[in-house]
């Protein structure tokens, strides 16, 4: 996640930014798409927040070493954010609501703190464009745990293709969408690949072992196929990433 950048994540809302602005950044992670972000609205001021600490944490140290100063972090829900209404000219959500059970209500706080006329840009993937080649047997069965897991946590794995729908249903007068694809097809590429896969793989199957979907033996045999799947000259992974925008009346 620290690879990610702001040129690349939030493309589509960079054209909407302006220097001076006060940006709100829910799930920020790491915070490399929050400088980015602290960059583009600069003198203004980029808060980020995210549920956990630890992320917290890792965002400041990151500000620190690269000498950004017209940001801060908190920790925060997006359910209740710390901060008064009409607070910001515009907020950023990236792959955020793909992981809530209530994304209107989380929208409709981001509205409660933006000012009038402000905006908000939400990122997120849509599962139903998620291609894994060559797919085996216990790749399939990997992605059909995540789509489980997240319906069970109720999540929507096809969120992205509803955005402009759900922020209208929460209180935004405007919402315009688009889509880009998220792709890995090098070598090098599908090894970064991998290592990002894995490092979701504890969290989900946690849940499907509670649950009794799965084994533990069966979960260490889905870790060695998606290395073997990163060193195939073959191999492809890509997935559909969805955008939108919505505006608050002024």
């Amino acid at each position: 996640l620290a690879k990610r950048t702001a040129s690349h994540e939030a493309a589509f809302l960079l054209p909407h930014l302006q220097a001076g602005m006060h940006v709100l950044d829910a799930g920020c992670g790491p915070g490399s798409v929050t400088l980015g972000l602290a960059a583009a609205v600069a003198p203004g001021e980029v808060v980020g927040i995210d549920i956990q600490p630890s992320q917290v944490e890792q965002a400041r140290a990151l500000a620190a070493h690269r000498g950004v100063t017209n940001v801060r972090f908190e920790a925060g829900n997006v359910y209740e954010l710390p901060f008064p209404d009409a607070s910001f000219d515009a907020a950023f959500a990236n792959t955020v609501l793909q992981h809530l059970r209530e994304p209107v209500r989380a929208l409709a706080e981001l509205r409660r703190v933006l000012r009038p006329g402000g905006i908000v840009g939400v990122c997120d993937a849509d599962n139903g464009g998620w291609i894994m080649a060559p797919e085996t047997p216990l790749l399939q069965q990997w992605r059909s745990l995540l789509e489980r897991v997240r319906q069970h946590n109720g999540a929507n794995f096809y969120i992205g293709r509803h955005h402009r729908r759900l922020l209208l249903e929460a209180g935004f007068v405007r919402s315009e969408a688009g889509a880009s694809i998220r792709s890995s097809g090098s070598l090098e590429a599908t090894r970064q690949q991998a290592v990002y896969l894995k490092a979701r793989i504890p969290g989900f199957a946690r849940t499907a072992l509670a649950e009794g979907w799965i084994d533990q033996a069966t979960v260490d045999a889905i870790v060695a196929e998606m290395d073997a799947w990163a060193e195939r000259p073959d191999a492809l992974h890509a997935e559909l990433c969805c955008h939108a925008i919505g505006w608050v009346k002024e």
